[in-house]
């Protein structure tokens, strides 16, 4: 997956675009939201699966194109007009053909999965876009994977203590310790190499633990959402690993926090 990812990268760089790593994430989104669906139906819900996956692969699509026409990256990825049509487009589906059964749960379910996956995966194609932005996303893809691989690596031979026995019994408060001082270390070496570097190394610190911590918290959420419809994976996909929402999980949440982390500091090297 790492070869994949950076293979894309590569050739983007060749070529100075980031189509490849927009269709990445526009594919990674839709198959994404496709298994959010297909979890969230064992548990009695019934989103509406094909309006669902259509308007959230639609919305990113189109926010990859409107960020690339802008120089300045502005987050406006909900536009008012898209929200009203969206929901009034779910009202007249449910009516028409489920009627009064579920319905707030339909409609409910089918946007959440748009906000959990689609809308939190975009801060992916705004970070791309950022100065630095090729190696802003490499960094929070080192950072967040390297603290998951120390968490699982180290916390399975020293992890006693539970960390969240309910969400996900195997979660250690050794191997959370050991996931942060990975996120940190690969986040001070990264920022030490000129060519690539990003920010400080004080705040490449900072960032290790504020993208680290974060990455652990998207973890610990998927977990808690399929813990809630007792599934381990979400899809069959990946092999080893599960599903594309398993792999991406503590991206959902590590890439808006470091999103902002940028914004609000304006820690970017020029």
């Amino acid at each position: 997956m790492f070869s994949l990812f950076f293979g894309i990268l590569w050739v983007d760089s060749l070529f100075c675009t980031d189509i490849g790593f927009g269709s990445l994430a526009i594919f990674a989104g839709g198959i994404a939201l496709y298994e959010f669906y297909h979890i969230a139906g064992k548990n009695g819900y019934s989103p509406f699966r094909v309006s669902g996956i259509v308007a959230g692969v639609a919305l990113l699509v189109l926010y990859w194109l409107s960020v690339r026409t802008h120089a300045a990256v502005e987050y406006h990825f909900f536009r008012q007009e898209t929200v009203v049509i969206f929901v009034f487009w779910l009202l007249l589906v449910q009516a028409f053909t489920r009627g009064t059964q579920d319905a707030i749960k339909n409609i409910a379910v089918t946007i959440f999965g748009i906000i959990y996956v689609v809308f939190l995966l975009s801060f992916a194609i705004a970070l791309r876009n950022f100065p630095h932005g090729l190696s802003i996303v490499i960094l929070i893809l080192l950072v967040s994977k390297f603290g998951d691989i120390g968490a699982y690596l180290l916390g399975r031979k020293y992890g006693k203590r539970k960390l969240a026995k309910i969400i996900s019994p195997n979660k250690t408060v050794e191997g959370a310790g050991f996931a942060l001082a990975s996120s940190i270390l690969v986040s001070l070496i990264f920022n030490l190499i000129p060519s690539i570097r990003v920010m400080s190394v004080p705040w490449a610190i900072v960032f290790g633990v504020v993208v680290g911590f974060s990455a652990m918290m998207g973890d610990l959420a998927e977990s808690m959402l399929k813990r809630d419809v007792n599934v381990k994976d979400s899809g069959r996909l990946v092999p080893a690993f599960g599903g594309v929402l398993d792999v991406i999980d503590c991206l959902l949440v590590s890439m808006p926090v470091a999103y902002y982390f940028f914004v609000w500091g304006n820690f970017i090297e020029r």
